[in-house]
């Protein structure tokens, strides 16, 4: 038998009162465990949004012959960095990387 969406947020509510294990619920209920699992994550998810965001960082590139600029190189990796980045920062930069 198919449920619709109240009928999952009832039996996830009432499982969640309940004493019964979700096992044993969902054999009282006659419904498979796996698909109340599925609604039961959807649900909560719901509820319960996730705290990370996807970030996209801007896309890299090398600076221009005409902007004066700093470049960092270890073994492989180079950093570019304008020529106005702060002092402090860089040098907390290179605290951290060494």
């Amino acid at each position: 038998m198919k449920h619709d969406k109240a009928q999952w947020l009832a039996f996830i509510k009432e499982q969640q009162q309940s004493d019964v294990s979700i096992a044993a619920f969902c054999r009282e209920k006659n419904i498979k465990v796996k698909y109340f699992y599925y609604h039961r994550t959807k649900y909560l998810k719901s509820i319960n949004p996730s705290p990370f965001v996807r970030a996209n960082p801007p896309s890299i590139k090398a600076p221009d012959d005409k902007s004066p600029s700093l470049t960092l190189r270890y073994g492989s990796g180079q950093l570019y960095l304008p020529a106005g980045v702060s002092t402090v920062w860089l040098a907390s930069l290179m605290k951290a990387l060494a």
